[in-house]
């Protein structure tokens, strides 16, 4: 029988949110101190975080805060490299790739009777990044969708 040349070819493995965060750097696994937030956001703020994540915060939610507070996030952008973005501007991003995501899957026919009033309800409610934009990327890195790289920017999934 002659030898294979070639290995067998693997599906690669999609990330799901499950083992990205184990592929995630340190600050997720490294626990904020409380000294860290009661200096940052001050007692009551420190209080409302550790009430809002029920129990103590990692470093990368500290730094999720941090921008939320500041409102400003580098995000690890591959054609124009580090680049700051606003909670509202993550938010219209998330929104812009629902509703389109959502259109495509509904115009090439993908959809089940369930799915397509979903994504009716979907396009018909946008997000209302005025009154929770902080809420929207808390969410959508609670997801997996946003998260902290190695290199300390922020970047999609």
């Amino acid at each position: 029988m002659p030898k294979k040349r070639w290995p067998a070819r693997r599906k690669p493995s999609r990330p799901t949110t499950s083992n990205t965060m184990t592929r995630r750097h340190a600050d997720y696994q490294r626990l904020c101190t409380d000294d860290q937030l009661v200096e940052e956001f001050g007692e009551e703020g420190a209080q409302w975080l550790l009430d809002e994540y029920e129990g103590p915060l990692n470093i990368a939610e500290f730094k999720l805060e941090q921008a939320i507070r500041r409102d400003s996030f580098m995000m690890n952008s591959p054609f124009a490299g580090p680049t700051a973005c606003t909670a509202r501007e993550i938010g219209q991003m998330i929104d812009t790739t629902l509703h389109f995501s959502a259109e495509a899957a509904d115009q090439a026919g993908k959809l089940t009777a369930d799915q397509a009033r979903e994504v009716e309800e979907l396009l018909s409610n946008p997000l209302d990044l005025a009154e929770n934009e902080a809420d929207v990327v808390r969410e959508t890195h609670q997801e997996g969708v946003i998260f902290l790289n190695a290199r300390n920017l922020w970047s999609f999934a």
